[in-house]
């Protein structure tokens, strides 16, 4: 992304050996796709977060906040690359201590993930999948109290603190899952903004304990297995048959970075 750029015009190519793929900006022509990929039981049985069944309603409400997300995300990343290009040590950091002295992007990110195919009428970008980062919001912990008060204090911490612990979520329609696209999507976002715009020193992933693929992912990109924590979290009744209270396990992976990396 080139300083001074509209957040439409955001891209990032992602490698990959046979299929051409990027991270954009949300669009609001993605609604039916998305809709439809949340409602996938390939899709919503290894994700917590979005409601289920997921409506245009859900789609329409998440839009809203992403887009003004995204609009003062391109703003503040707009300004520190300003920054950077008048003044080319700013993006440098000495020590530790040196990171309150810059700019950093504080909030939550996420980049529509997509394919870029070619056909008689011209380019085509097909929406495949989602994949985001924000501050962690401790799904492993069961204790209540305990959970709110660790997102409580991370969530206070300044933009830029290497002491922030960041979180890691992601989603692939079925048809393009199994192909090595979120592993090269992951690397390039860590590499393009998490960790360089983001100040990041502490990434987790976390996945339900049948979802052996996510863990794949992590491992792929660096992050340790920590623990697997039995029935941390409770599965949406209407997910499973209006079955109330069943349970499913949370393992969790982390990736810390060398300040000397």
């Amino acid at each position: 992304m080139e300083s001074g750029v509209e957040s439409s015009d955001f891209n990032i190519p992602v490698p990959h050996a046979t299929l051409r793929i990027v991270l954009t900006p949300p669009r609001e022509s993605d609604g039916a796709a998305v809709i439809r990929g949340l409602n996938d039981p390939k899709v919503y049985m290894n994700l917590n977060g979005p409601p289920y069944p997921y409506t245009e309603r859900d789609r329409d409400e998440w839009y809203t906040k992403v887009s003004r997300e995204w609009k003062q995300n391109c703003a503040e990343l707009n300004a520190i690359r300003e920054r950077e290009q008048a003044s080319p040590s700013a993006g440098e950091i000495g020590t530790p201590s040196d990171w309150s002295q810059r700019p950093w992007l504080g909030g939550h990110w996420t980049s529509p993930i997509r394919h870029i195919e070619e056909s008689e009428t011209g380019i085509i970008e097909k929406f495949i999948g989602d994949i985001g980062v924000e501050r962690e919001s401790f799904l492993y912990i069961v204790d209540a109290e305990e959970k709110e008060r660790r997102k409580a204090e991370n969530d206070k911490l300044e933009a830029g603190d290497p002491n922030i612990s960041w979180e890691i979520g992601f989603w692939l329609i079925p048809e393009y899952q199994g192909r090595g696209i979120m592993p090269a999507a992951l690397q390039k976002l860590m590499a393009e903004i998490i960790i360089p715009h983001m100040n990041a020193h502490t990434v987790v992933g976390t996945h339900f304990e049948h979802n052996l693929a996510s863990r794949k992912v992590f491992e792929k990109c660096g992050f340790s297995f920590e623990t697997l924590v039995p029935n941390a979290v409770t599965i949406n009744p209407a997910k499973i048959g209006g079955v109330e209270g069943q349970k499913v396990g949370v393992g969790v992976l982390k990736w810390q970075r060398n300040f000397a990396d």
